[in-house]
């Protein structure tokens, strides 16, 4: 249920390119935001209304779609309120019609910034990644936010006022973020109330029937939603003045409106992932300041965000470097001096160090300072302490990366993912058997809302809605999602295929049988767990290949209703073939007459198949003593479809062909493969920085004493640049923040300079990496502190974005992309499982990156 990670997917994970980076939010920062210390709100230099503890920001980020968009406030270091802005319904989703931003305007001399604001975006109306269906509405206004110091006042103006249709539809909207607020109390005029942990008791109001012509349209994307998903919340209170959790002084604001009644609603009575609105209709003919409300935040006096200290939570090698990151409030007296503690069975502290901190100086709204203890090398267990603050404790030991750090991803989250698989847990059952009915052909000339076009063709001998036999063994979830992306599935056969070939782990905790399609979670069966992943992905990319004569682009449901499911996704279908014969009341053991079998898409994408002829490639060497003759399969598979005439016009595509080259030729040996890479050798040296990684897995067996050499002083140049931009971040990294998470493409740098580090080891060091898994296992942005690795060190993210999101839970070994940028400064990792720019997990790297990236720093520090 992610608009933008599909893609960035696709583009980075499984992709190539080393400097590839997430949508990025409107500006990113480097230092320090000067604080409001005041006591009247300002229009600072970020340009955004601060005091002191409390900030409001208007359109620095516009991605509605996941809760970060128009009006944000955080107040005393949580983001309480979002998504600020005129509306077409009281509870908006995923796919609900947005706003196109047409203009930004910040009047420092005025106080006040201006959006220009319009529907319909041309640019999503039924078109783009994620097409939205919009109503016959045209409909430009302004969005104008200034202060008076004491509160913030918004107003909207509409250019012509609204169509009759469209009266009582239209509203301005501010959604106050729920988890926060779960207990807490409001006043709406004379009126009280509990904000409730579940939307119990809320009554519903009907929405109004769709306009024929748009269920049309969306029928044929999948757009429309079941008739009992349409639902809309009755308002919970209504009135002129809303207090916001009174008793709270951190979370406590105070919202009037001077022109209609506010309601106040439960979002989540139509969405599970709804946050509580607050919202306010626009009058019949009303033009300027159609809206206009206040909002009052209370402000704690001489506030200041409390110091975290951001370490390992799993621990450090003894030889390692070791530097916690103190993150400070810039107006804090910060204690000039820190302890490391070391910890003993009697629960006594025993401090073996006690220094002055390091200030390295200013990141995002924040000082920092570092504190290193890298001269502690005894084994055992410490904890860090600033004064009054104590951090997790975390061991010092030799197997510290060996030891409950990559084994959940390969013992849980890699087996909870199998698709067509019953997965077990001793007691609990994680999800069924599914999609037995996989899968139809895709209509043609449509435009999917998940991102999947299918042309004017099948490109193969199956029509629009006929079944392709063949495709109901093996393939991952794809995490936040249950379909199979071409580029996820073989990213994760290449990932794991890298894992047995470099570590050569035998670790078995996993029962799969095939033939039962049944899973069982700490159930050895004598047969290696990543080896047999290996084949589970294989089976569905491979298969699929024999299937069609081709790659498959994806495999995903048809409807919204079918997509949004979480949990159990067997209960997405009913596991018979549709037959469209066949009359709802008619189906057999085997054929149903209800259209609910996942579509199949297809594509002409060079870029992609070469990406995934290198991926099954690379699985050739794994399968071979494992499954001989699904070895035999991979390599048929890859090596014809490296025959096939591709035209390659673009970077990523003749990188991609390199990186296809490059696994034929270390799985065959075969000379033609080796040519082309020498014949490539102008290109490979001009994109080192990209391509350079891949190459250096063979470059030794290229026997080409030149090429090795002038990669080898290219690698030093690298590393000596990465060595200069480790100082660009707190953290040893050099990154942007940006409304995306970085995880994800820090960690596939990280395993890209395994390579470069192996095949030249004196000219490309190891620190770049080792800081990368420090980053996952908590060292990073933000007051969370935590582990991106669920259920991974003292403390870790354990309310994800996966197919557990209903129940705010999650999957060990899992591995969110982790802090994303509230722009233009504020980090920011919510202990909620909705916001996939933060939480999500995914396949085709992720959670085996970070896997492949704790078994390297246990090799690198060890051998």
């Amino acid at each position: 249920m992610n608009l933008v990670r599909s893609a960035f997917t696709s583009a980075c994970i499984a992709g190539l390119l080393l400097g590839c980076t997430a949508p990025a939010s409107d500006k990113s920062t480097s230092s320090a935001n000067p604080a409001a210390s005041g006591d009247r709100f300002v229009l600072n230099e970020r340009d955004y209304f601060q005091q002191r503890g409390v900030g409001v920001m208007a359109f620095s980020d516009t991605y509605p779609e996941s809760r970060q968009s128009g009006l944000i406030m955080v107040s005393h270091g949580t983001r309480i309120a979002s998504n600020g802005d005129l509306r077409l319904e009281p509870s908006p989703g995923q796919w609900s019609p947005t706003p196109a931003l047409i203009s930004r305007e910040v009047d420092h001399e005025r106080g006040e910034i201006r959006a220009r604001l319009a529907y319909p975006d041309e640019k999503q109306n039924q078109v783009g990644f994620n097409p939205i269906l919009y109503p016959d509405l045209k409909l430009t206004y302004t969005m104008r936010v200034n202060t008076d110091g004491e509160q913030i006042h918004v107003y909207i103006d509409l250019d012509q006022p609204l169509p009759d249709a469209f009266v009582g539809d239209v509203g301005f909207n501010l959604e106050l973020y729920p988890a926060d607020l779960f207990g807490k109390s409001w006043y709406m005029d004379n009126s009280n109330g509990i904000f409730p942990r579940q939307p119990y008791g809320v009554a519903v109001d009907s929405r109004k029937p769709l306009d024929p012509q748009i269920v049309q349209t969306g029928d044929a994307k999948g757009l429309v939603p079941l008739d009992n998903h349409r639902t809309l919340p009755a308002p919970i209170a209504q009135g002129k003045r809303l207090a916001v959790a009174p008793e709270s002084e951190e979370l406590r604001v105070v919202i009037e409106s001077h022109t209609g009644d506010l309601q106040l609603l439960d979002g989540r009575v139509q969405h599970q992932n709804g946050w509580f609105v607050v919202r306010s209709q626009v009058a019949a003919g009303a033009t300027k300041n159609a809206i206009h409300w206040t909002i009052k935040p209370n402000v704690i006096k001489n506030w200041v965000a409390p110091p975290v200290i951001q370490h390992s939570m799993v621990g450090y090698h003894p030889s390692q470097q070791k530097v916690a990151v103190i993150e400070t409030d810039p107006l804090d007296k910060v204690p000039t001096r820190m302890q490391l503690q070391r910890l003993d069975s009697s629960g006594k502290h025993q401090t073996v160090l006690d220094k002055p901190l390091a200030s390295y100086g200013d990141f995002l709204r924040f000082h920092y300072y570092h504190f290193d203890f890298s001269e502690i090398n005894n084994e055992g267990l410490y904890q860090l302490v600033l004064g009054d603050t104590r951090s997790k404790p975390f061991r010092i030991a030799a197997n510290v990366y060996d030891q409950n750090v990559w084994q959940p991803t390969l013992e849980y989250f890699l087996p909870v993912q199998m698709g067509h698989m019953r997965v077990k847990e001793k007691y609990k059952l994680w999800h069924d058997d599914s999609h037995r009915d996989d899968a139809l052909m895709a209509p043609v000339n449509i435009n999917h809302f998940d991102g999947y076009v299918q042309g004017p063709s099948t490109l193969t001998r199956f029509k629009s809605g006929e079944h392709v036999p063949g495709l109901t063994r093996g393939g991952w979830y794809d995490a936040g999602d249950e379909d199979f992306r071409i580029e996820s599935q073989a990213g994760e056969i290449f990932i794991l295929s890298a894992v047995y070939d470099e570590f050569g782990i035998q670790h078995d905790n996993t029962l799969i049988d095939q033939n039962m399609r049944l899973v069982e979670l700490r159930e050895p069966d004598g047969k290696p767990d990543v080896l047999q992943q290996i084949e589970h992905g294989l089976l569905t990319v491979v298969g699929g290949y024999q299937a069609l004569g081709r790659l498959y682009r994806g495999i995903i449901v048809p409807t919204l209703s079918q997509y949004v499911m979480g949990g159990d996704f067997s209960g997405q279908t009913d596991n018979l073939i549709y037959d469209a014969t066949l009359q709802p009341n008619e189906r057999t053991a085997t054929h149903s007459g209800v259209p609910d079998d996942r579509w199949l898409f297809t594509e002409n994408n060079p870029t992609r198949e070469y990406r995934v002829i290198g991926d099954i490639a690379a699985s050739v060497g794994p399968m071979r003593n494992f499954n001989p003759k699904m070895a035999d399969d991979a390599l048929k598979a890859a090596t014809e479809l490296w025959r096939v005439e591709r035209t390659v016009d673009n970077n990523n595509a003749r990188s991609n062909r390199i990186r296809a080259a490059v696994e034929l030729y270390r799985t065959t040996n075969q000379q033609e493969y080796k040519d082309f890479l020498l014949s490539e050798r102008a290109y490979i040296e001009q994109e080192f920085r990209t391509v350079g990684w891949v190459v250096a897995r063979i470059v030794h067996q290229l026997n080409d004493t030149d090429f090795t050499a002038t990669m080898r002083t290219q690698a030093a140049s690298f590393y000596n640049d990465i060595e200069t931009g480790m100082k660009d971040t707190p953290y040893g990294l050099s990154f942007e923040m940006q409304l995306w998470g970085r995880g994800w493409t820090l960690q596939h740098q990280g395993v890209a300079h395994y390579f470069l580090h192996k095949a030249f080891p004196e000219e490309f060091g190891k620190e770049y990496l080792l800081n990368i898994v420090h980053y996952v296992l908590g060292t990073n942005p933000g007051n969370n502190n935590q582990s991106y690795a669920s259920g991974v060190g003292a403390k870790s993210k354990t309310s994800a974005y996966g197919i557990n999101r209903m129940d705010y839970g999650y999957i060990p070994g899992g591995v969110v992309v982790g802090t994303a940028l509230i722009s233009p400064d504020f980090p920011e990792l919510k202990d909620f499982p909705f916001l996939w720019q933060q939480s999500e997990y995914v396949l085709g790297g992720g959670a085996s990156n970070f896997m492949f990236l704790a078994l390297a720093a246990d090799r690198l520090l060890n051998e």
